[in-house]
């Protein structure tokens, strides 16, 4: 029966995991509660970032993608308006707030325990989310939206979606950051590693429309780097709006 539903999961990026095993799991892409994963995080003296890269085997790789977007410029603002889509465990969101200590975090996270979770412990705002816009946040308020391991899995068009209301909510000079599955994140290797997993949740976007939409509506592509993700990677895009029609 566990079999059964992880496979429906997986089509949205959720997997059941025994609480009692989750040491021994290594680059599980899955769901896990946020009452059992706080509370193990917990008990080892960890934060749940810390905890979380560490039982998916990916210690430290959550610093390297906030340090490439140092590098790229992305936190130049002080004290900016950030919207991040898809938060999760708050992996990323934890590191980015100390990073640049926001004057306003957006968060929209489709598992109720994580948001209001990370509502609780965290000065930020959780929105409601229907998995293809940020209809609760207001036009041209945003300097800087990131997302990291959603445009992976999401249908074509829900990304589509997602790319318009970014456009929507961003400002002048904000920032735009997100990973996702492209044809060169997918050799040989990592493409048999895949097929022979159980997951099947992946979405392959191609890069032809991520340049067909951001640049043609005024961003700027600044840098792009790959993660490890899964079983292979997925590569990060990292763009800056130069300018709005007035």
């Amino acid at each position: 029966m566990e079999k059964i539903i992880n496979l429906i999961l997986g089509l949205f990026n959720l997997r059941l995991i025994k609480t009692t095993h989750l040491k021994n799991i290594s680059n599980n892409l899955g769901y896990i509660s946020a009452k059992e994963t706080v509370k193990s995080a917990q008990q080892e003296g960890l934060s749940v970032c810390d905890y979380v890269e560490k039982i998916w085997n990916q210690v430290g790789e959550t610093k390297k993608v906030i340090d490439s977007m140092e590098k790229l410029g992305v936190f130049e603002k002080i004290n900016p308006t950030v919207c991040e889509i898809g938060t999760g465990t708050g992996r990323y969101m934890e590191k980015f707030i100390e990073k640049c200590n926001p004057e306003r975090y957006e968060s929209y996270e489709t598992a109720q325990d994580w948001s209001d979770w990370l509502n609780k412990n965290y000065n930020i705002i959780s929105l409601e989310t229907n998995g293809h816009s940020l209809k609760n946040t207001k036009d041209n308020s945003i300097d800087i939206i990131h997302s990291h391991g959603v445009f992976v899995y999401l249908p074509f068009f829900d990304s589509l979606r997602y790319f318009k209301e970014i456009e929507r909510v961003t400002s002048t000079n904000s920032y735009i950051i997100f990973d996702c599955i492209t044809d060169d994140c997918l050799n040989k290797k990592s493409l048999n590693k895949w097929l022979n997993s159980d997951y099947n949740f992946p979405r392959i976007l191609p890069e032809k429309y991520i340049f067909d939409f951001f640049p043609s509506n005024k961003y700027k592509l600044i840098g792009k780097f790959f993660t490890p993700y899964g079983q292979g990677k997925s590569k990060y895009f990292v763009f800056k709006r130069t300018d709005l029609d007035q």
